[in-house]
């Protein structure tokens, strides 16, 4: 009788009035004693599914927490359990872990030792999925980030890059990216052997694996070590390629904040984006996004505006890490029309740490090059930059007014300069 119940509850709860009567009569009270580690699997089964229904929604997710069902739902995962229940038991935790409070309870109440034990021995991948989800969800804060390398999950998750299943890698390649925001984890993932198989994973077939595993790569680069690593796995090719294949503005993003980062101040790899015409993707990707004006008051329209604002701003800061002092660099982004297209960002109605990133790459660009200082002229660069020295934001103002230095090494460039005010404005 127990059994039907659940399930008769468990088809209701897809319904959220449906879920706020469950509630209001102490639904959520009585089911999660069925969780119970003495009941049959099957009835346990069940009610963490109505758990799960009933967690997508935030007032009720509050209700099973005070309940006790996070606890509850950990339990499910350890014996006694089967394949099913795990799956489902790791479903409910997922939905619940949308909310902060969740997030640390489970962490607080063991949790994350239960988790990692359905990778390490469960070949169910249902339930391998489900805990990859919830995995995810915890990574999303410092403490449990810590907690759960620290539980020894780094290891288990680089051995499941090696999947047949694509919703476990891509999963798992998630969970890496989040966790890479600390730095502990940047030299964990290497030493560990974790860089080889997600740079190979920017090649997938699967576009969420791709989208999941050049997520890394950001945070992972901001460590030298692991720059000399993955430089010598050729990263750069499939980054490069990316680029021109892609057309979703955070990967592109992270596939150009990568690039940067390994180019910084090592010409080799400088030389390396350069010879698998990653200055020419630079251009290509500037020309597509760049805006036509500020965005209206559309929401979606503003949201869609600032990730495009981001994304030329990480490929303004890949142009100047791979051209900084670098001629040869140089010359190649102004013959694929680099100045041009950089040229295009720079009006004021952009947001600052592109117009930042846009200066900065003008002045590396133009940095003892007097082909390019031409150039810059010839575009109508001058004046863009002149208006930028009266910005609102310092590292705007610093940057052009660096770029106009360089500029002004050149007697034309100088002349129009003083012309238009830019030489007092130079000034201290």
């Amino acid at each position: 009788a127990r059994l039907a119940a659940a399930g008769a509850v468990l088809n209701l709860a897809v319904d959220d009035e449906c879920k706020d009567v469950i509630r209001a009569f102490d639904g959520i009270g009585k089911l999660v004693p069925l969780l119970g580690a003495g009941l049959p699997v099957t009835l346990r089964a069940v009610t963490a599914m109505t758990l799960t229904n009933m967690g997508a929604q935030e007032a009720s997710a509050q209700a099973i927490l005070a309940a006790g069902g996070v606890n509850a739902l950990i339990q499910c995962l350890g014996k006694p359990t089967d394949d099913v229940l795990q799956e489902k038991a790791a479903s409910a935790l997922w939905n619940l872990s949308a909310l902060d409070a969740v997030k640390s309870t489970i962490r607080k109440a063991g949790g994350i030792p239960f988790l990692l034990s359905i990778f390490e021995f469960s070949s169910f991948v249902p339930a391998i999925e489900n805990g990859l989800g919830t995995l995810l969800s915890l990574a999303e804060t410092q403490e449990n980030r810590f907690a759960i390398s620290q539980a020894g999950a780094i290891n288990l998750l680089i051995h499941l890059l090696e999947s047949e299943h694509a919703c476990v890698v891509e999963k798992a390649a998630g969970v890496i990216w989040n966790l890479s925001h600390e730095e502990t984890v940047q030299h964990s993932v290497r030493q560990l052997g974790g860089l080889r198989p997600l740079v190979e994973l920017l090649s997938s077939d699967c576009a969420m694996i791709r989208f999941n595993a050049v997520g890394a790569f950001p945070l992972l680069t901001e460590q030298e070590d692991n720059v000399h690593e993955v430089y010598e796995m050729d990263i750069i090719a499939p980054l490069v390629t990316l680029l021109g294949t892609e057309s979703n503005v955070l990967l592109l993003q992270n596939a150009a904040q990568t690039l940067g980062n390994i180019a910084e101040g090592n010409a080799v790899h400088q030389q390396a984006v350069a010879e698998v015409s990653g200055l020419r993707r630079f251009v290509e990707v500037l020309t597509t996004w760049a805006p036509a004006g500020a965005p209206g008051e559309d929401p979606e329209a503003m949201r869609n505006w600032a990730n495009v604002q981001e994304l030329l701003a990480k490929v303004c800061f890949a142009v100047w890490l791979v051209c900084q002092k670098n001629e040869a660099n140089q010359l190649i982004f102004n013959e694929s029309g680099g100045v041009q297209a950089l040229i295009r960002v720079l009006p004021e109605t952009n947001e600052e740490t592109l117009l930042e990133m846009a200066a900065g790459a003008v002045c590396a660009i133009c940095e003892g090059n007097e082909t390019i200082k031409d150039r810059v002229r010839e575009e109508g660069g001058l004046e863009y930059l002149i208006a930028l020295l009266g910005h609102s934001c310092d590292s705007v103002k610093l940057n052009a007014a660096k770029a106009l230095c360089h500029l002004s090494e050149n007697d034309e460039n100088r002349i129009i300069i003083r012309e238009l005010g830019g030489l007092e404005r130079l000034r201290p």
